[in-house]
């Protein structure tokens, strides 16, 4: 096993306790679970769809970072510094059309200084030069998110376009010609899942004028749906779980009303940072990112990196592979369950 290992319930509880003086580093701190992050909306610009040309329908190239984690542990600012080394190379390596920032991008508010983190993120993932989009997470919160809002909408090659919807919008992956190819369904979990104001976004989705226009589609969004736990149990299930899913107050409805979008082909998440596996429930393939910052929990027991998916629209098909900052790969292995760090393929030379 490895020296030292942190799980999510101590990750929050040192969090919010400023406990990780015990762990020979500081946490920012926390004032407890905010329920609605992200909600507050702004109508600044009110537009909830966003569109983004591609180069080449066939080989569609995005890039999953999440649960970044900038300023988690603020007594070791080398932490956020591998970061800002690794995604850089993890850019270079995969060369995306679009970054998925899906959720804890910086950790939480302390003292009302999240605005201060969260503009230090906006500016580090601006000038990673890729277009991109982001969902929220638990740990983003700020004292104004309508402010939040407008931040994330005005930064440079920001695709973010959450204000009016409380987090919820629609980005459209089109040809040179303006055809519809790819759309990616943007959804604000909050601080405990996806409820009721979601739920009742995807039910009025249909009828908007932002709806989906393309024939095949993703989920991102930041906390898992509790189907997760069902796809983990399916025969064809393959990856890694260190721990437990953390879908929180979400009951499994919100997983059916996504279906009923009838594009839908997979949910992408983040979260549980020594997750990282995929299996198909109701239809949607259901999928772990891998966890990205050095500052989050989990670094020990499952290596930092990203997703990277490759899809194409002319077959509707698409690939995915974990992908390290030296540009090493890992595969999950249909049916191939890994749930002991001891059988993990890095337990013995962790990347």
């Amino acid at each position: 096993m490895p020296k030292f290992s942190i799980n999510r319930r101590q990750f929050l509880g040192a969090s919010a306790l400023g406990a990780y003086s015990l762990l020979h580093t500081q946490a920012s701190g926390a004032e407890g679970v905010d329920v609605q992050i992200g909600l507050t909306p702004s109508n600044t610009h009110p537009g909830q769809k966003a569109v983004l040309s591609v180069a080449d329908p066939s080989r569609i190239r995005l890039l999953q970072l999440t649960d970044i984690h900038f300023f988690c542990k603020t007594a070791r600012p080398e932490l956020d510094k591998q970061t800002l080394e690794d995604v850089p190379r993890l850019i270079e390596k995969t060369q995306p059309d679009i970054l998925l920032v899906s959720g804890d991008l910086w950790h939480d508010n302390p003292l009302g200084k999240g605005k201060g983190f969260m503009e230090f993120a906006l500016d580090k993932v601006s000038s990673w030069g890729v277009p991109w989009i982001f969902t929220w997470g638990n740990h983003d919160k700020l004292d104004d998110y309508a402010a939040g809002h407008d931040a994330l909408h005005n930064a440079k090659h920001s695709l973010y376009r959450g204000g009016p919807g409380g987090g919820n919008y629609i980005v459209t992956l089109q040809d040179q010609a303006g055809a519809d190819l790819w759309d990616l369904v943007c959804l604000n979990s909050m601080g405990r899942g996806l409820l009721a104001p979601q739920r009742d976004w995807l039910k009025a989705l249909p009828g908007q004028e932002f709806r989906p226009a393309a024939k095949n589609a993703f989920a991102v969004v930041h906390i898992p749906v509790a189907q997760y736990e069902q796809a983990w149990a399916a025969p064809e299930c393959g990856g890694v779980r260190l721990e437990g899913v953390s879908s929180w107050d979400e009951d499994g409805s919100a997983l059916p009303l996504i279906k009923a979008l009838g594009t839908v082909r997979a949910y992408f998440c983040g979260h549980d940072h020594v997750n990282d596996y995929r299996a198909t429930v109701d239809g949607i393939e259901l999928v772990y990112g891998r966890a990205t910052g050095s500052g989050g929990y989990g670094g020990d027991e499952v290596p930092k990196g990203a997703k990277i998916i490759t899809a194409n629209a002319q077959s509707g098909q698409y690939t995915m592979e974990t992908v390290y900052p030296d540009g090493s790969t890992w595969q999950t292995e249909p049916g191939k369950k890994i749930d002991q760090y001891e059988n993990t393929p890095w337990a013995k030379s962790p990347a």
